[in-house]
C-alpha cells in the first residue's frame, strides 16, 4: 500500500495582504418599508409581538425560480438595519422587480380578512421609488472574533461564492480523454448556501440491460471558517448530479413529505414584461411536492397557495403531471424549456452511481484553480501528525474474513460477555420471517462467539409459539440461549387507513395495541430482570402503506415493555449483489446485526489508543449528543432528550460504558440508558386532537429542522431559547459528576451547536467554556482534568474534500504527482506546538473499498488484472471517499500538548477487529446510536428506501407506495 505523508485540500484562503472587490448592484430597502411589512406579516400570528423580523424565503424561492440572476443574501429582514440584502451582476428590470414584490407580498398574508392590510402595504412601499445602485463589494472582508476565528462579512456566504462561479463559467470548457463539459450557474437561496455550477448538456450512460441514465458534473463553492484561524476557506466539492428518468405507469416516484427539485433553463425570460435581453444562462431552480390535500403533483413556491400561480409567465412552466411522466423529454429540451428533476434515493436505483473518485476530482479541481484570482490562493497542504505515532494494527484488523471459531477474539469476546452479565447466561431471542434468514442468523451468532461443539435443541412448548425452539450452546466461558420463533402478525403494518394516517388519536391506538399485542405473546423476562435481546426480521419499509403504518416504533416500544430491547433486520424485496454472494452478503448482515445487539446490551470492544503513559491511565471518555425530535416525528411531539454516554475502558465490564439519565441525575449502564430513552418516546396520555400535524409550523421558525432561523427573527423567550437554558443545565450536570477523574469531552458540531452556540466557530474560545448566556470561564473551573474535543464531519462541505498526495517520478525520468487515500491524523505544515485544529482521515469501505481512485465518470481508463491490460469506464461504479472529519482541540490544560488529545481523538474511531474507521470517535458513536431508543424513526437514519431499491417505482405503479 502506498503510503502518503501529505494531504491536499479542496480549500482556497486568501493571499497574505490580499484585497479584492467585485461590483454588483444592490437594492436597499429603506427602514419604513421593512416595519411596514413587519406590521402585515405580524397580523393573525400567536405571538406577534416576539417576532421581530420578516421571513423572506418565499421570496428567496420566487428570486431562484424566476429570477435566477438575483443573489439574496438573508433569510430573514431585520428591520433595525437598514441594509440591502439583493444583489444581482446587472440592473434588474423594474417592471421584473415589481411583479415578483407584488407577488411576494400579497403572499404574506393571503387570508381573506387581510387583503385591505395588503393593499395599503403595498401602496405605502411605493416600489416605483426603489433603485438598484452599483457598489463594490469587499469579497476578503473579515475582523477577528476574541477566539482568534476570522468572521466574515455575512453577505460573503454567498456572494464570494457566486463571484467565484462567474470567474469558472468564464474558464474554457474543462477536457477530458474523450470529450469535454462546459458548465452552466444555478440559481441559490441562502438556505443552500453558496455557488452551484453544473456540466450541460447532461451526460448519458447506457446500462447493460440497454437502458438509458442521464447525469452532470456537479461543483459545489462554500465560504466556511476553521477555529482560532485567521483566514476563512473556499471549499469546492466535486460531485455528480443524476437526473431522475426512471418511469412506471404513473410516472416517476416523488418521495412523500419532501421538495423534488427540478432544473429550468428557458430560452427566454420568464416574467412576460421582461425585455429579451434579461434571459438567463443560469438554471433557474422550482420544487414539486405531492400535495395531500389535492392529490395531484404541483409546483412549490412559497407555500400551498403557490405564488407561482398568481404570475403571468411568458411561457409555462411545465405540467407537473406531464413532466413526471416524460421526464426524458423536457431533460432533452424538445420545448422552449428545459426541465430536469433531480434524482433522490427513494426514487430507486439509478444506472449512474454517486460520489467521484480522486481520478476525476483531481483534475476538475485543477481546472476550476485556473479561475481563481490572485487573491485566493489553494490552502496549504496538511503533514502527519507524527509526535504520537500510531502503535501497530494487528493483521486482522485489515482481514474482513469471518474469523475462526475458536479466534482469540471470540474467546475474548464470549468472557467480556459473561463478565458483563456477571456470570449468568445469554439469552437472546430471534422472531423471524423467513427460513433463509433464519438459518442465516443462528449460524451468524454462532460465528461471533465463536461456538462450537454440539447444539441443544428444545422445544419451547409455549402456546403462544407453538412452532419456536430453543438453541443452546455451553463454552467454558458463556452459556447461549437462542429462542426462535415466527414473529407472524407481530410485522404487519399498524392497520392505519389512508384517512386516519396522520390522525394522532388513531395513530396511538394502532400503536398501543401493537403493545399490547407483543406483551400477551412473549414470555416473561428472566428473574433478575435484566434486559434481554431480541433480534426482529421485519418487511421491508416500503411494504407498509401508508408509511406511518411502519410498525417499527411500535416494537420497539413493546418489546419494551416486555423488557427487551431490539435489533432489526430487514427483509429486502430485491437482492443487490450477485446470486453467488448472496450467501456471504446475508451471514455478513447478519452478523453486523448480532454484533450491534451486542452493543445495546453493552458490549463494545475497547480501542487501543497505544499512547502508553501519555495520557493518563484512569481517563474517561464522554461524549454529548442532542436528540431534538419533531412534531411530526411519531409520537406527534416536539422534544429535547439529550444524550450523554461515558467510557471507562478499564472499569468491570458492567461498568465500562454508561449513560446519564437526566431524570435521576446519575450514570446507569448502558442498556439501562436505552431503555429509560424508550420511556421518553412514550405517547402522550392524554387524547390528542385529530389533526394533521404540519412539518412545520409557517410562523414558528422554532420548528425548521436546523433552527437557525430563530435569528433574528424571533426574540429570546422563543422555544429555542428555552431549549438552550435546558442544555447549559444538563451540561453543567454531567461536567459536575465527571470531575473525579481526567476527563476527554467530545461534542458534535453540526449536531450540538444550534443549541449550545458557544460551540459555533465564531464564538469558541480556546480553554473556555461558556454554558448559554452565562459568562465564558476557563475550562479548567468546570474540572481540573477536563478537556473538550469538537468535531465536525463533511456535512454541507464544512470540512473539504481531500486526497493523499505525493511526488513521484515515471519510467521517463519525469516528475509527476500521484494520489490516493490515506489514513491518518494531519495538521497544517509549520504550524505551532500550540496548534488545535487536525483533520482525520481513514480507508475506503463498505461497497466502495475494491472502487480505483482512479475510477472515472467520464474518461475510459486502462487497468491491468492478472497480467493482461484491458479498457474501462466506471459510470456505474459507486465512487466511496472517506470525508475529513475535523479535530478541535477547544480546551485543554496549559502544560498539555493539543496533539496528544486530537490523536487520542483519532484512535477512538479505530475499532478492533475491524478495517474501517467509525464516522465518529467510539463515544459519539454510541451516544448517536443511542438515538434509535428516542426517534425509532429518526432523520439521522434514512426513513427511505436505499440507494440501490430497484423494486421503489414498480411499488409506486402498483399502489403498494401511494403517492
Amino acid at each position: 500500500m502506498i503510503r502518503y505523508d501529505t494531504i491536499r485540500l479542496a480549500g482556497y484562503v486568501p493571499a497574505p495582504g490580499a484585497e479584492w472587490t467585485v461590483p454588483y448592484y444592490t437594492l436597499s430597502f429603506p427602514q419604513s418599508h421593512r416595519k411596514h411589512l413587519l406590521d402585515l406579516y405580524r397580523l393573525g400570528l400567536k405571538r406577534p409581538d416576539n417576532c421581530l423580523g420578516v421571513p423572506v424565503g418565499r421570496l428567496n424561492a420566487l428570486l431562484q425560480a424566476l429570477a435566477p440572476e438575483v443573489v439574496s443574501v438573508a433569510k430573514w429582514l431585520d428591520v433595525s438595519r437598514d441594509e440591502p440584502w439583493l444583489y444581482a451582476r446587472r440592473p434588474v428590470p423594474h417592471d421584473v422587480f415589481s411583479t415578483l414584490m407584488h407577488t411576494w407580498v400579497r403572499n404574506l398574508r393571503p387570508e381573506k380578512e387581510h387583503r385591505q392590510a395588503v393593499r395599503e402595504a403595498l401602496s405605502e412601499l411605493r416600489l416605483g421609488e426603489l433603485r438598484w445602485e452599483r457598489r463594490e463589494i469587499p469579497m476578503l472582508s473579515r475582523t477577528p472574533t476574541p477566539g482568534g476565528t476570522a468572521e466574515p462579512d455575512g453577505r460573503l456566504y454567498q456572494l464570494l461564492p457566486d463571484a467565484l462561479a462567474d470567474r469558472v463559467l468564464g474558464l474554457k470548457p474543462f477536457s477530458y480523454a474523450g470529450g469535454s463539459l462546459e458548465f452552466r450557474g444555478v440559481a441559490r437561496r441562502p438556505s443552500d448556501r453558496g455557488a452551484e455550477l453544473l456540466s450541460w448538456p447532461p451526460d448519458r450512460h447506457e446500462d447493460r440491460d440497454g437502458r438509458t441514465w442521464w447525469f452532470s458534473a456537479l461543483l459545489t463553492l462554500t465560504l466556511q471558517t476553521v477555529p482560532f484561524s485567521p483566514e476563512f476557506r473556499i471549499h469546492l466539492r466535486c460531485g455528480v448530479r443524476r437526473w431522475a428518468t426512471r418511469t412506471g405507469l404513473h410516472g416517476l416516484y416523488l418521495p412523500p413529505r419532501q421538495a423534488t427539485s427540478v432544473y429550468l433553463l428557458a430560452n427566454a425570460p420568464w416574467i412576460a414584461d421582461c425585455p429579451e435581453s434579461w434571459a438567463s444562462a443560469r438554471f433557474s431552480v422550482g420544487r414539486l411536492r405531492y400535495d395531500r390535500e389535492l392529490r395531484a403533483r404541483r409546483w412549490e413556491a412559497g407555500g400551498p397557495d403557490g405564488m407561482l400561480s398568481q404570475l403571468r409567465l411568458r411561457q409555462p412552466l411545465p405540467e407537473p403531471d406531464d413532466l413526471t411522466r416524460r421526464p426524458v423529454d423536457w431533460l432533452t429540451g424538445t420545448g422552449q424549456v428545459t426541465a430536469a428533476v433531480v434524482h433522490s434515493a427513494p426514487m430507486g436505483a439509478h444506472g449512474v452511481r454517486a460520489g467521484l473518485m480522486p481520478g476525476d476530482r483531481v483534475p476538475l479541481t485543477e481546472w476550476f484553480e485556473h479561475a481563481l484570482p490572485d487573491e485566493l490562493v489553494r490552502a496549504p497542504d496538511q503533514v502527519r501528525a507524527s509526535l504520537y505515532p500510531k502503535s501497530r494494527r494487528r493483521a486482522k484488523d485489515h482481514d474482513e474474513e469471518t474469523p475462526e471459531p475458536d479466534a482469540p477474539e471470540t474467546t475474548a469476546r464470549r468472557r467480556e460477555m459473561a463478565e458483563l452479565l456477571e456470570g449468568g447466561p445469554l439469552r437472546v431471542e430471534f422472531l423471524w420471517l423467513t427460513e433463509p434468514i433464519r438459518d442465516a442468523g443462528v449460524q451468524a451468532l454462532a460465528t461471533v462467539l465463536g461456538l462450537t461443539g454440539e447444539t441443544v435443541l428444545e422445544s419451547t412448548g409455549e402456546a403462544a409459539a407453538p412452532d419456536g425452539e430453543t438453541l443452546s450452546w455451553r463454552t467454558p466461558e458463556l452459556t447461549v440461549e437462542l429462542r426462535l420463533a415466527r414473529i407472524g402478525g407481530l410485522a404487519d403494518n399498524l392497520g392505519l387507513s389512508a384517512d386516519n394516517k396522520w390522525k394522532t388519536k388513531a395513530l396511538h391506538t394502532a400503536i398501543a395495541g401493537r403493545r399490547e399485542q407483543i406483551v400477551r405473546l412473549l414470555p416473561d423476562t428472566t428473574a433478575d430482570s435484566r434486559a434481554s435481546l431480541a433480534l426482529l426480521e421485519i418487511h421491508d419499509r416500503d411494504a407498509y402503506t401508508p408509511r406511518s403504518s411502519d410498525p417499527k416504533f411500535a416494537l420497539r416500544l413493546g418489546f419494551r415493555d416486555a423488557g427487551r430491547m431490539t435489533q432489526f433486520v430487514v427483509n429486502p424485496r430485491r437482492v443487490t449483489v450477485k446470486p453467488a454472494d448472496v450467501q456471504t452478503a446475508r451471514a455478513r448482515k447478519l452478523e453486523a446485526c448480532w454484533t450491534d445487539g451486542f452493543r445495546q446490551l453493552g458490549h463494545r470492544a475497547m480501542p487501543d489508543h497505544g499512547l502508553s503513559s501519555a495520557v493518563p491511565a484512569d481517563t474517561q471518555y464522554a461524549a454529548l449528543w442532542l436528540v431534538k425530535r419533531r412534531r411530526d416525528s411519531p409520537t406527534r411531539q416536539a422534544d429535547l432528550v439529550p444524550i450523554a454516554i461515558r467510557v471507562r475502558p478499564g472499569e468491570p465490564a458492567p461498568e465500562r460504558i454508561t449513560g446519564w439519565d437526566s431524570r435521576t441525575g446519575e450514570w446507569v449502564s448502558y442498556p439501562t440508558l436505552l431503555m429509560r430513552l424508550a420511556e421518553s418516546a412514550e405517547l402522550p396520555t392524554a387524547d390528542a386532537p385529530d389533526e394533521e400535524p404540519p412539518g412545520a409550523d409557517a410562523n414558528d421558525p422554532d420548528e425548521t429542522e436546523d433552527g437557525e432561523g430563530t435569528e433574528p427573527g424571533w426574540d429570546r423567550d422563543s422555544r429555542t431559547e428555552q431549549r438552550r437554558r435546558a442544555v447549559a443545565d444538563t451540561v453543567q450536570e454531567i461536567l459536575f459528576s465527571l470531575r473525579d477523574r481526567p476527563t476527554l469531552l467530545l461534542v458534535h458540531a453540526q449536531n450540538a451547536r444550534q443549541l449550545w452556540p458557544w460551540l459555533q466557530n465564531g464564538r469558541i474560545e480556546p480553554d473556555g467554556i461558556q454554558l448559554h448566556d452565562r459568562q465564558i470561564q476557563r475550562l479548567a473551573l468546570q474540572g481540573p482534568e477536563l478537556r473538550l474535543v469538537r468535531v465536525r464531519d463533511n456535512a454541507d462541505t464544512e470540512t473539504p474534500q481531500w486526497w493523499g498526495h505525493r511526488k513521484q517520478t515515471a519510467d521517463d525520468g519525469k516528475e509527476g504527482e500521484r494520489f490516493g487515500i490515506a489514513t491518518g491524523l494531519w495538521k497544517p505544515p509549520d504550524c505551532g506546538p500550540r496548534n488545535r485544529v487536525f483533520g482525520s482521515t481513514g480507508e475506503k469501505a463498505g461497497p466502495g473499498t475494491n472502487v480505483s481512485v482512479m475510477a472515472s465518470r467520464w474518461a475510459f481508463r486502462t487497468y491491468t488484472r492478472d497480467g493482461k491490460r484491458g479498457t474501462t469506464i466506471d459510470t456505474d461504479k459507486l465512487a466511496w471517499n472517506p470525508g475529513l472529519l475535523e479535530i478541535t482541540v477547544a480546551g485543554c490544560r496549559t502544560d498539555d500538548d493539543p496533539e496528544l488529545w486530537a490523536a487520542l481523538t483519532h484512535r477512538l474511531r479505530q475499532s478492533p477487529g475491524r478495517a474501517p474507521l467509525l464516522a465518529l470517535p467510539l463515544p459519539l458513536h454510541l451516544a448517536r446510536k443511542a438515538t434509535e431508543y428516542v426517534l425509532p424513526t429518526t432523520r439521522d437514519q434514512s426513513a427511505e428506501p436505499a440507494e440501490d431499491d430497484g423494486a421503489v417505482q414498480l411499488c409506486f405503479d402498483l399502489g403498494v407506495i401511494a403517492p
